[in-house]
Order: structure tokens, then C-alpha cells, then sequence
């Protein structure tokens, strides 16, 4: 018994000592995963000293919470110092590696506009990064954090403050990207509004360097290839298409910075209507109709001069450019900032007698009234849609070549324009991006949104024919017994499918009275039954009752009716017997086989015949989800369209977008609809653009399954899809001998126009169609 007792206490002793061991060499680990530099030039506190700082992680001294976990308010050096302790929380996103990210970036870097690491803490498996404390916390929460939740005890910043705020973080990004002195340069990869601090004169400070990269700095190499990581809101789409991370990227973000600015709120707002949802979308749309007074921040609306404004918004817009090459540098957007600095000042010089001959007011709903400090109003431009502005409405001469400058033009001639502007016309009547007095409506989509989640040929335009309206009346209204009776009470062993609506069963019912059939017997039907726990919901099941109930194409599912009973909703379809597309090509399910060439170009055309019928004036509907799993097959593998829960109508009269809530499937939405929530036709053609890859590599659009480079399948397969030789590299192995390489390199090439990053470059559905045609 006494040995046996013993022999357990050696036991516990032992395994002691072995936890003991293993934690300090994660210690040790991950002190040597720091640079040798950043260990040196960085204060290493012990966890007993955060404790003492920090009164031992007391609630009352978090200022901030984010995805690291909390930040604290701590004392240090006995008193003397205030100091921000950000900890590591056990549920974060982040980890190790950030940690590691953050030292090593900030004890490389010195400036000031950069916050300033003091020292770190990694004891006992705590992470732990102790800053410079900034007592007029971040810019969001001067903006609209704080006031969000109640909060009314920061002071409202001021046109001319805000201004000061966006020169300091906009020198921060230059010197990240330009004047480190270091071989690479930095990419933050995530600036927002919760990542600018302002310290005790509301000078801004960039922090948060967890997502950071080093990027290249030679010419031939302007981008790093990694996965997307950063805040959804303020990612830049053609970073988030192509993986492909430039310096650009952060100009993109700061665009979105820009516009919170100036509205006074975030870059996504779920409680607003949908079209305004996100910040960047609704930015341009206004832009473009020349709303923007509609949406800037009433706090400072009356104090704006006109021609600051101008300045600003030319700089904020140029930012948020779907193509790189046409954002500015950093170093431009500081030039075009402190232009509107200076012109803000200088028309604060004016007395309200010296300029009101000129000026006009405007009426709110509030009752507020709008003076504008205008110093030229009749300049308006007009966005060209390529990034660019260019002058409308006759207004030329200087001010003309200054609306066409270039940014590094407008360094050079910062005093001319300024003093330019500064004249007053007295024949103005509106400004460049303000409306005036004059009335305006805003074009806006009648349908509600549901919540989820280079021309071939110009001059054919073929007009697709007209089919036959089924109206929603001529439906079939089924009973929830109707439906449990024909699909076996729902049993498991009749589901053909399941998504984010929730479960498809097979069915029997009478061909003629649509009664429940005995099984095997009269029409096979196919279910779908809203599930309790489903992420779709009522709306959805309106949307696909409402599209099928009234449009009927060959390559729309056709469909027969609908339930909706107390708390049961369900759709009623013809039955598909091939099942979905996806499965023919991934071959996840045995009992599919997989498709030859012929089929797989068969399907592509009934697809884009589908798509050109329902973005046809006649139907006027962007499908928006038409993924390979969306697309069902009939007994004669003829491909139709299937789950209209996400489809929104058309833009309406000249109108090229639809403003909605970002909703689709992951690898699958346009970068450019990601980014700012505006829907175009060509979004669908986008998305179409990754099925038709998917159908040459017999790969999913999007594969975590596979290495880290290979998992989106755009940017895995794109380098790949113009040469003869390198495209067997990608093409499935089951398509070689089926078909010859011209033919692979034409649906290739028909796939990368459909994927261009400018939508304007990509073909409409009419084009695809020919194009599938002539390749068939």
C-alpha cells in the first residue's frame, strides 16, 4: 500500500515537473519567434507587472475591445506613465503570429503618426502588447462608435479637426509605404476608423499591426500574393478577388476612412436601409448623382466650404477606384488633403457679407438650413465610371485644367489652384457635388432584398425570344399535409439536397390534380422545406415564389407551387432526376456520372441562355447566385437555373446598378459588388465567369481543402488559362482527348473576360451566349 502510495506521488511529481518543462519551452518558443532586434529594442514585462498595471485585468479599465481581445487602461514605472495594455483573449481570431507581427513591425518603425510600442508580455501563455496610451481614444468613436451606444461626452469634431485627423493618418500610410528605410515596405492591410488613435491634441496614430505585410519595392514586383484578411467594409475588391495585396490596398481602405469622415458614419450599417447598408456602395452612388449633401455629416454641414469639399471628395473618390493603377499614391492623397485643409481656411477668412452674394441655402427635413461658403459654385462634374471625373455643364478655362490634373501636377501648383479657388462668381448657382435647391429623387429598386448571404462582337445583339408569363395565380397552393403525405412524412432517405434554406425531398403527386400520389407513381416533384434553424428565411421563400411564379424560360426550373401554412413554408419544383451540376463535375456523388465536353459546354449555353433571358428588358432580373450548385439537370441533362431566394430586380430607366446588401456565395461574387454592395447585370456575368472555370478544371471555386494558393480558384487558375501549354495544367484530366487545346484556350479566354476586374470590359449575357455557340 505504502509503495503503491509512493509510486503515485513520483507520478504526480513527475508529470508536474514535464507540464513545468513544456510551458517554458513555449515561452522560450515564442520569445525566438521575435527578431533579435525587436527582443532588443522592446521592454519585456512580466505578466506580475500587467497584473499590477492593469489592477489585475479590472473591468472598469477597458477602453476597447476588438478582435485581439481587450484593451486596458494600466499604469507603469510606479505611476508616472499611462500606458494602453492590449490582451490576448482565449476566443480571439488572432494569435502568434499577429503578436509576433506587431512587435516586430513596431520596434522597427518610428514616427509620428505611428503609435508607439512601449513593450510586450508573453508569460504564462499570455500575449500581451503595452503602447502608448491616447486619451481621446479612436476616430470611430469620435464619429459614431460611442454616440452608437449611447454616449454623448465626446465632443463633435470639427470640418478643419477632421481634416488635420486624415493629413496625420494619410502621413502614417506614406511613411509605411515609402520612408521606412527598410528593404520592403509595409502593407497595414487594415486601416479603418478603429484603428487611427488620437492622442491629447488630436494628433492621429496608426495601430494595429497584427495583419501587416512587407511588400516589394522594386517596379517589377508591386504586389504580394497571400489570402484575404482584414474588415469586411473596407477590403479592397481587387485584393479580394486576385489575393493579390498592393500598397494600393490601404489607399482603397483609406477611401472608405474618407467617406466615414465625412458622413459621420461606419463603413457598414446594418440598420439602415439596404442600398446604404455599406458605406462605400451608397459613397458612389451618391457621388455619381451628385447626392453627397444627403449624406454628410449634419454636424458640420453648414460649416464646409464648398470648394474644400471639392478637394476632398475628388481625393476620397479617386481612392476607392476598382482599378489600382488609377488610386493615388499616399503621398498624392496627402497633397489633395492639405489642399482642402488650406481652402477650408482660407474661406474661414470670409465674413458671411463678403460672400453671401454669392451663396445660396437649402431646407432639410430637420428644419436646419445649409449655408454654403461657396467660393465658384458652377463647377459639376461628371464620373466617368473609369475612376476618373471629368467637367460638365460648360464649365471651363483654368478651372477646367485643374479638374483634369493629376496629383503630382496639383503639388506643383498648390499655391495657383488655391488662390484660383478663392474667387467669386457671381453667376453661380450649384456647387460641384452639391444639388442646390433643386429637387431630387432618388432611383430606387421597389423589390426588397433578401437577407442572406471585352465585347466578342458589338455590333450582334441578338434579342432574346419571348416566352410564354406563368402567372403567380395559375400556382398550385399545396397543403402542408398534401406535402408530408407525397414525400413520406419528409423521410431522410428522400433528400435529393440541402443548403441554407434547408432541406429538398423527392415527391410523388397526381399529374393532373397535384394530389399526393403513392410513391412512384403519377409526377416525381422535388421539395423544398424551410428548416427551422435555416439561415434563409420567409423572404427568401418570397423571392423564389415571386420570380418563378411569373417568369418561364426552357432553362428556369419550372415552378409548380408553394405552401405556406401557419409557420410552414415550402416550394414545390419539377423534379430534376441528374441532379445538380456541381455534383457531375466535383464527383462528390458516385451515383453521378461524370460529364463529357460536350455536356459541359451544353450546359454552360442553356446557363447563359437563362441568364440572358432574365437580364433581357422583359424580365429585368439579376439572378445574383449562379453557382454550379444553383444549376439542376433534366432527363436529357438539359441545364436550367434553380433558388431565386437571392434574386433582386434590375436597375431601372438609365440606371446601371441596383445599391443592395452584399449577398451571395463566397469565390463566387464580383470584387467590385463585394466591396461597395453595387449590383450590376455584371456581377452575374462575374460569377458565370467562375462556373465556366469550374467546368474546364472540374475544381470548386473556392477549396480549403487544397494548399493555401491553390484554395480560390480564380487566383489559382488565372496565370494559367492563355498559353497551350499551360493550360493542361489546370484542365480537368478527365476533359484531355475530349476536346482539343484551341478549344480549352477559347472557353479560357471567354472565362478571364467574364472575370475582368472592370465590369465594363466584361460581356453581356448575349455575347457568352454567341460565344458558347460558336464553341459548341
Amino acid at each position: 500500500m505504502t509503495e503503491s502510495s509512493n509510486g503515485v506521488v513520483i507520478l504526480i511529481t513527475l508529470l508536474n515537473i514535464l507540464v513545468y518543462k513544456l510551458q517554458k519551452l513555449k515561452e522560450a518558443q515564442r520569445g525566438n519567434g521575435l527578431q533579435l532586434s525587436a527582443r532588443q529594442s522592446c521592454r519585456r514585462f512580466s505578466l506580475r507587472d500587467i497584473q499590477w498595471a492593469t489592477n489585475n485585468f479590472h473591468e472598469e479599465l477597458v477602453i476597447g475591445k476588438g478582435g485581439f481581445g481587450n484593451v486596458y487602461k494600466g499604469i507603469i514605472d510606479f505611476g508616472e506613465s499611462q500606458v494602453a495594455i492590449k490582451r490576448l483573449g482565449t476566443r480571439s481570431r488572432q494569435g502568434i503570429k499577429e503578436f509576433h507581427t506587431e512587435i516586430e513591425m513596431l520596434s522597427k518603425f518610428r514616427h509620428g503618426h505611428l503609435v508607439s510600442l512601449i513593450g510586450y508580455c508573453d508569460d504564462c501563455e499570455e500575449m500581451i502588447l503595452v503602447y502608448d496610451y491616447m486619451p481621446r481614444g479612436t476616430l470611430a468613436d469620435h464619429l459614431h462608435k460611442r454616440v452608437k451606444h449611447g454616449d454623448l461626452s465626446l465632443p463633435c469634431l470639427s470640418w478643419v479637426q477632421r481634416l488635420k485627423i486624415c493629413i496625420g493618418a494619410a502621413h502614417g500610410l506614406d511613411y509605411l509605404h515609402t520612408g521606412t528605410s527598410t528593404e520592403s515596405r509595409v502593407i497595414h492591410r487594415d486601416v479603418k476608423t478603429t484603428n487611427i488613435l488620437l492622442d491629447d491634441n488630436f494628433a492621429a496614430k496608426i495601430s494595429d499591426f497584427g495583419l501587416s505585410k512587407t511588400g516589394p519595392t522594386n517596379q517589377t514586383h508591386t504586389y504580394v500574393s497571400t489570402r484575404v484578411k482584414g474588415t469586411f467594409g473596407y477590403l479592397d475588391p481587387f485584393y479580394v478577388s486576385t489575393h493579390r495585396l498592393t500598397r494600393k490596398s490601404d489607399v482603397y481602405s483609406f477611401g472608405v476612412v474618407l467617406f466615414e469622415v465625412l458622413c459621420g458614419r461606419p463603413a457598414v450599417d446594418k440598420s439602415l436601409d439596404e442600398e446604404q447598408i455599406n458605406l462605400a456602395g451608397w459613397a458612389q452612388h451618391c457621388f455619381k448623382e451628385r447626392l453627397l449633401d444627403q449624406i454628410t455629416d449634419p454636424k458640420i454641414r453648414q460649416d464646409i466650404s464648398s470648394d474644400s469639399l471639392n478637394a476632398y471628395v475628388d481625393v476620397a473618390i479617386r481612392c476607392l477606384c476598382n482599378q489600382p493603377k488609377l488610386r493615388p499614391s499616399m503621398a498624392e492623397v496627402v497633397v489633395g488633403l492639405e489642399t482642402a485643409l488650406t481652402l477650408q481656411e482660407k474661406s474661414d477668412h470670409y465674413t458671411l457679407v463678403e460672400i453671401s452674394p454669392t451663396d445660396f441655402s437649402q431646407q432639410y427635413e430637420d428644419g436646419s438650413t445649409f449655408k454654403v461658403k461657396n467660393t465658384n459654385h458652377n463647377r459639376q462634374y461628371e464620373n466617368t465610371g473609369d475612376g476618373s471625373v471629368k467637367p460638365i455643364n460648360g464649365w471651363r478655362g483654368r478651372n477646367q485644367l485643374y479638374a483634369r490634373m493629376n496629383f503630382t501636377k496639383r503639388a506643383s501648383g498648390l499655391l495657383s489652384i488655391t488662390a484660383r479657388a478663392f474667387s467669386v462668381n457671381k453667376d453661380a448657382k450649384t456647387s460641384k457635388y452639391y444639388n442646390g435647391a433643386q429637387e431630387v429623387t432618388s432611383n430606387k429598386s421597389q423589390a426588397a432584398d433578401p437577407p442572406n448571404f471585352l465585347p466578342l462582337d458589338p455590333s450582334v445583339n441578338p434579342t432574346p425570344p419571348s416566352h410564354e408569363v406563368l402567372q403567380p395565380s395559375s400556382l398550385k397552393i399545396f397543403t402542408f399535409n398534401d406535402l408530408s403525405v407525397a414525400t413520406r412524412k419528409f423521410h431522410r432517405d428522400n433528400i435529393l439536397g440541402e443548403g441554407g434554406f434547408g432541406c429538398v425531398y423527392k415527391g410523388w403527386v397526381d399529374k393532373n390534380t397535384f394530389g399526393a400520389a403513392e410513391w412512384g407513381t403519377g409526377l416525381a416533384i422535388a421539395v423544398k422545406k424551410l428548416g427551422r434553424k435555416a439561415i434563409q428565411g420567409h423572404q427568401e421563400w418570397s423571392a423564389e415564389v415571386k420570380y418563378l411564379g411569373r417568369l418561364s424560360h426552357p432553362n428556369l426550373v419550372k415552378l409548380i407551387g408553394y405552401c405556406s401554412e401557419e409557420e410552414h413554408r415550402l416550394i414545390v419544383y419539377e423534379f430534376m432526376p441528374h441532379g445538380s451540376l456541381d455534383k457531375h463535375i466535383y464527383r462528390g456523388d458516385p451515383s453521378c456520372q461524370p460529364l463529357s465536353w460536350n455536356l459541359r459546354i451544353s450546359a454552360a449555353l442553356d446557363v447563359a441562355k437563362a441568364l440572358a433571358y432574365l437580364h433581357s428588358p422583359e424580365a429585368n432580373v439579376i439572378f445574383r447566385d449562379p453557382k454550379t450548385s444553383n444549376i439542376v439537370m433534366d432527363y436529357n441533362y438539359k441545364a436550367k437555373l434553380t433558388d431565386f431566394g437571392s434574386a433582386r430586380d434590375g436597375p431601372e430607366n438609365e440606371s446601371t446598378h441596383v445599391s443592395t446588401r452584399v449577398m451571395g456565395t463566397y469565390g463566387y461574387a464580383a470584387p467590385e459588388y463585394m466591396a461597395t454592395g453595387l449590383l450590376t447585370k455584371k456581377s452575374d456575368v462575374y460569377t458565370f465567369g467562375v462556373v465556366l472555370l469550374e467546368i474546364l478544371t472540374g475544381r470548386r471555386a473556392h477549396d480549403t481543402t487544397l494548399p493555401t494558393k491553390e484554395q480560390n480558384l480564380v487566383h489559382w487558375a488565372s496565370p494559367y488559362l492563355t498559353s497551350k501549354h499551360k493550360i493542361l495544367r489546370v484542365m480537368d484530366a478527365d476533359m484531355k482527348g475530349q476536346c482539343t487545346t484551341g478549344a480549352a484556350l477559347k472557353l479560357s479566354s471567354l472565362a478571364l473576360k467574364c472575370l475582368s476586374q472592370d465590369p465594363k470590359l466584361r460581356p453581356d449575357t448575349n455575347e457568352v451566349v454567341i460565344a458558347l455557340e460558336k464553341l459548341q
